[in-house]
């Protein structure tokens, strides 16, 4: 069983993403960590018990690794900070890559990533893209903890409403779903001449906002 873990706004800078966020709900969203292996740093806030936002760039201190990074961000351009993609957690992530590949769709290979005391595998394809001209989820599995660490990040009151995914491979997405099992996830598909990832969250004072 899949479950939606959490959405990810790609950017340039951590500055320029941070900015991002405060224009579009007020928030000021606290900074996460590190990621050595993907030379990549973040910010982080909690949408749930299980369920989190992260905005993620390219970290300009950290050396560049010989392999592509994760989120596609090696040849991605944002000349504005916007949701880039969205990721679910999986209960066997060995077996739901093989079925997904069984499906024609390759979401790539298991790797072990870590953030501060944090431990995950990851699933990152040899070219680092995002299957499906950045349609396509990306998936992880976390260790078996106590708690999810969305349970440990800020609570700024905000709590994800929908993503919305617009895509010319929408039947190829909600097959993989469908065959992978989807749960009860905040995810609608829908068929689109482009790519197009919005996310609607719902904050603290009844406001609903969009992120595109």
């Amino acid at each position: 069983m899949l479950r939606f873990d959490h959405i990810a706004v790609g950017c340039a800078t951590l500055e320029q993403g941070a900015a991002y966020v405060a224009d579009k709900t007020g928030l000021a969203i606290p900074v996460g960590g590190e990621h050595p292996m993907m030379g990549t740093h973040n910010l982080l806030m909690s949408l749930g018990i299980d369920t989190f936002f992260e905005v993620i760039a390219i970290n300009p201190s950290a050396p560049k690794p010989s392999h592509y990074r994760w989120f596609g961000l090696d040849d991605a351009q944002f000349p504005s900070a916007k949701p880039h993609s969205w990721i679910l957690s999986s209960d066997n992530l060995d077996e739901d890559l093989a079925k997904a590949k069984s499906l024609g769709l390759d979401l790539g290979t298991p790797t072990t990533q870590t953030r501060g005391g944090l431990t995950w595998r990851f699933a990152v394809r040899e070219d680092g893209t995002i299957p499906l001209s950045g349609a396509a989820p990306m998936i992880m599995e976390w260790p078996d903890m106590p708690d999810h660490p969305a349970a440990k990040m800020m609570n700024l009151g905000a709590k994800i409403n929908l993503v919305k995914i617009r895509t010319p491979h929408a039947e190829i997405l909600n097959n993989l779903l469908n065959t992978l099992g989807n749960g009860n996830m905040p995810v609608e598909i829908t068929d689109s001449p482009d790519t197009k990832l919005t996310a609607t969250l719902n904050l603290n004072e009844g406001r609903e906002v969009v992120l595109d």
